[in-house]
């Protein structure tokens, strides 16, 4: 069974897991402008020198009936490769260390509109925009629209489903002659948000992709994220970002013979899935709620 469909199924199931929760929502949260920035830094000396940034920035703004989210996020690992090496001969050298090279370097941009019709049906559009030279992708930026539905919207627990249409354009670094840079596609998402005690949340989100031209081309983003609030406007959060690619870029390898002696290059496909975790410090603002 192809992921996409395995994922559609699963989608489907927690509706009726769901209609006990989302008999009544409670109260919405306040109107106005909201902010959530995190970022995450490791930087190591001495014997090895490398260094490792995460960065994240979501702005939202609220509406009685429209939401409107734009947000960023960047990991980028750089090391210097080798870390040291001998110059001169062997009884004449210098220690120093080899040029600084990127290691991981994801970056990805995003912005949605969403519009309530009802309590629970509505429309949305957005588009996105994805660089990951190590998969093999330059670019991808893609647009979408469909419809969404609120299974669960209560004050500790609330889920949303979406179907939509999308239009994809992509650039690669090896260009595969066998696959389109321009297709259609579809787009099963479920985004959810659970308040577990009084300081903690998770969030996650499943986004399934398909290309209509090619039934091979699915992905899948699935992003998830737990925060521990230390205050009003701080929070630790640990994050989990998975990207699978069931029909991935081409990347140029370098080839190796039997003795390991250099003997060129080889275009090849990148790996299936791409895991990225991350340990950040967040800082939250939001509107105050009305006075009662």
């Amino acid at each position: 069974m192809m992921p996409s469909v395995r994922s559609a199924l699963l989608v489907a199931g927690l509706v009726p897991g769901t209609a006990g929760v989302s008999a009544a929502a409670d109260a919405p949260p306040p109107l106005g402008w909201y902010s959530t920035s995190g970022l995450s830094f490791v930087m190591a000396s001495g014997n090895s020198r490398a260094s490792t940034l995460g960065a994240r920035v979501e702005v939202k703004r609220l509406w009685s009936k429209s939401t409107f989210t734009l947000a960023g996020s960047a990991v980028r690992a750089d090391a210097n490769d080798p870390p040291r090496r001998a110059v001169g001969s062997a009884g004449d050298f210098e220690i120093e260390t080899g040029p600084r090279v990127p290691k991981a370097a994801k970056y990805n941009a995003a912005t949605a509109f969403d519009r309530k019709v009802t309590d629970r049906f509505g429309w949305q559009t957005g588009a996105e925009f994805d660089r990951d030279r190590f998969s093999g992708l330059k670019s991808r930026t893609l647009g979408y629209a469909g419809v969404s539905y609120l299974l669960a919207n209560r004050k500790e627990f609330v889920l949303k489903t979406g179907l939509a249409a999308t239009l994809a354009h992509q650039s690669e670094l090896v260009d595969d002659p066998a696959t389109s840079n321009t297709f259609a596609g579809v787009r099963l998402s479920a985004d959810a948000e659970r308040r577990l005690g009084a300081n903690s949340t998770y969030v996650g989100g499943l986004a399934v992709d398909e290309n209509l031209g090619d039934s091979a081309d699915t992905r899948v983003r699935f992003a998830n994220a737990l925060a521990v609030a230390m205050n009003k406007r701080l929070a630790l959060q640990v994050g989990l970002l998975l990207l699978y690619d069931h029909q991935p870029s081409l990347v140029d390898l370098p080839l190796f013979d039997a003795q390991g002696t250099p003997s060129g290059s080889v275009a090849a496909p990148a790996a299936t899935l791409d895991t990225t975790f991350t340990v950040s410090v967040v800082v939250s603002f939001a509107p105050r709620a009305p006075a009662p």
